[in-house]
């Protein structure tokens, strides 16, 4: 075998076996999955039931559920049948898996840009980052999307420029399928759409060409997406407040009803404006109503505005934790390097408005629905590694302008100091604070009489137990709405509480101890300078605390 062959792809060999490394260490030192892990292994067993009901009644796509599906059959048909633990391990072997193949496309996509020494630099720099290899180690749709995202990105810029068709129809194939992993999918398709209409009056291709161009394109994408369009009955509902047939409380009406009231305060809207929200019917518009009547347009203008201000804040925050931080300057420099080589602008120019669509779609998702986590930046990050590592080649030459080093040695030196500030981030295990979680439901389990159920605030009890389960959160927000909502004859003999957890309420505390007293209690000590801890009560009168049989309707 002719090893000269393979010289090109040593780099890509260490990135890949270094990104499988790191997702092994996390996976092997994390006890659990994610909740938003836990809500798919949920939807996974709801499409092996029920397929087309699934994608009507869950607003996660279905693409995931059916790779998590699969995979969990396989791990079971091994012979290795525990639950939830095969469900969780099929999850994390498709994460796994697509983790190590998104560092070969940002290999492949950086190559395509600006040559093989780039490539190696970004894609060695991606499979260090904390959060693409916490989302390959986990049971999340993220890493599955951005495989498919980034390969119709690498397709799509590689096609632009020459329209050929076969280069564009595998684009739109890769974005539909992206599409029926998360929406944002069907971003590549439409910008690389625009800069085929640009690319066609800049070049003067004919009608012809660009129609053929096009359709290979979108035709494909469309091809590949409408079945979901068809069976599920809407493009998606996916943090789409309005595609929901009752609406949750939207971020604008929790941060009226948060500000202050008086006079001088902008937003004068509070509890009428929460109301106004929930009393809406699924369609139409709705008022935002103040206390006095319809809020006036400077409120409404300085309410919108203290949104965006959230929302950026809330940007800015995320994609500074995708870089890690350090790699940012070095991707912002990169640019320097970007102007002086001069490479093609059409594929550059696609991938700052692919990067710029993604933005607006995040600040979107805050402002309907008041956050942007940090995995959702994942296809910034990744379309940025190229322009990081023309911010690395960048610094080693200045560095080896300073010191005796060549300019390889420069790069590789900028490289290690950044890796060795970011790797111990990377290798942190994830999930710890639900061991105590888990301890406490397995205590009830053991202790629990024939007939009991458990109320809690934490979907791991559901999750790791058998024992029917109502959680305390939006749905019932307190103890008496739980038991409200709970099948009828059930008897809730306990309740677990995460106290200090995410979205915990301290005046469930205090409602639970009215009618349960404490048996147990197990803390968290890896929670620091917010001490957690999990909490198990037993009700004072059992039969006191059996769900009232539904009224007939």
């Amino acid at each position: 075998m002719d090893g000269h062959r393979f010289a090109s792809y040593r780099g890509l060999f260490l990135a890949v076996a270094v990104a499988a490394a790191l997702q092994a260490a996390i996976i092997v030192r994390s006890p659990t999955v994610t909740a938003d892990g836990i809500i798919f292994v949920s939807v996974a067993k709801d499409l092996s039931r029920a397929p087309i009901e699934t994608f009507r009644n869950h607003d996660q796509h279905p693409g995931f559920p059916a790779m998590l599906l699969a995979g969990t059959r396989a791990v079971q048909a091994m012979g290795y049948r525990a639950e939830p633990e095969s469900w969780m391990i099929g999850g994390q072997i498709v994460a796994f898996i697509f983790g190590v193949l998104s560092v070969s496309v940002v290999w492949l996509f950086a190559r395509d840009l600006f040559g093989v020494q780039v490539a190696n630099l970004a894609a060695f720099v991606f499979a260090i980052l904390p959060q693409p290899r916490d989302s390959a180690s986990d049971a999340m749709s993220d890493t599955p999307h951005l495989l498919f995202y980034l390969l119709a990105a690498w397709l799509a810029s590689s096609a632009i420029v020459s329209g050929r068709i076969w280069l564009l129809s595998g684009a739109g194939l890769a974005s539909g399928i992206a599409y029926w992993i998360r929406p944002e999918g069907l971003e590549v398709m439409l910008v690389a759409l625009a800069c085929l209409v640009w690319q066609s009056f800049h070049a003067r291709w004919g009608f012809r060409r660009l129609g053929l161009a096009s359709a290979a394109l979108a035709g494909t994408t469309l091809i590949v997406a409408a079945p979901y369009f068809v069976l599920a009955g809407k493009v998606t509902s996916k943090q789409h407040p309005l595609a929901k047939a009752q609406l949750a409380t939207t971020f604008i009406a929790q941060l009226a009803k948060a500000a202050p009231a008086t006079e001088n305060s902008p937003i004068t809207a509070t509890t009428p404006l929460i109301e106004s929200v929930r009393s809406a019917p699924p369609s139409g518009p709705q008022t935002i109503r103040a206390p006095g009547g319809t809020a006036t347009r400077r409120e409404k203008v300085a309410l919108v505005s203290r949104l965006v201000g959230r929302a950026l804040v809330s940007f800015v925050n995320s994609i500074c934790q995708g870089f890690k931080w350090v790699f940012l300057p070095l991707y912002l420099v990169g640019h320097v390097e970007l102007v002086r080589r001069k490479p093609r602008w059409l594929p550059i120019a696609f991938v700052a408005l692919l990067g710029a669509l993604h933005v607006l779609a995040l600040l979107g998702l805050f402002m309907g629905s008041g956050y942007i986590a940090h995995r959702h930046v994942l296809p910034l990050v990744s379309l940025a590694m190229p322009f990081t590592a023309l911010g690395i080649v960048y610094s080693g030459e200045k560095l080896a302008a300073l010191t005796k080093l060549s300019p390889f040695h420069g790069a590789l030196a900028t490289l290690g100091l950044c890796s060795a500030v970011v790797l111990p981030y990377t290798l942190r295990p994830f999930c710890d604070e639900f061991v105590p979680v888990i301890k406490a439901t397995r205590w009830v389990q053991a202790h629990a009489e024939p007939g009991s159920g458990i109320i809690c605030n934490s979907p791991y009890v559901g999750f790791y137990g058998t024992l029917p389960t109502m959680v305390l959160g939006s749905d019932a927000p307190t103890l008496e709405a739980a038991v409200a909502k709970a099948a009828g004859g059930a008897r809730y003999d306990f309740v677990v509480l995460h106290v200090g957890a995410f979205a915990y309420q301290p005046a469930w505390l205090a409602e639970v101890q009215r009618f349960y007293h404490q048996v147990q209690e197990f803390p968290d000590p890896l929670s620091g300078a917010r001490p957690k801890k999990v909490l198990v009560f037993e009700a004072n009168d059992r039969q006191a605390r059996r769900a009232q049989p539904a009224s007939p309707s």
